[in-house]
């Protein structure tokens, strides 16, 4: 959602960083679906307050302090470092499961979709 919104804020050059990040808006929403659907109680109720937690009201957040505090093509790089912040850390978290395979010497703990969805 973020990448949506720093292409909204680039003049005219945004079409392909919308579409993308729009598909993939909409395969995670399937997947987030998909999972409160087939979990228990516990894990559904952990779910959903983290979704409402990060997802919107952090959103929300990253929104108005951008619209507050930023102008103009200084508002771009700020959610742009924001957004590059962000995929960084999607990208580098399976990193700590790398970790635990390494000092265990194992792979009992590194799952098999983890290691084919990012490849």
């Amino acid at each position: 959602m973020l990448w949506i919104y720093y292409a909204m804020q680039k003049d005219g050059s945004g079409f392909l960083l919308i579409t993308i990040n729009a598909v993939g808006c909409f395969i995670e929403i399937i997947y987030i679906i998909l999972f409160i659907t087939y979990a228990n109680k516990k894990a559904r109720i952990s779910t959903l307050k983290v979704l409402g937690l990060l997802n919107f009201l952090g959103f929300a957040a990253i929104i108005l302090v951008c619209e507050l505090l930023t102008k103009g093509s200084n508002r771009e790089k700020v959610l742009g470092g924001i957004c590059v912040g962000f995929s960084v850390c999607v990208f580098a978290a399976p990193l700590s499961i790398m970790r635990v395979v390494i000092r265990t010497k194992s792979v009992e703990f590194m799952p098999f979709s983890l290691s084919l969805f990012l490849t």
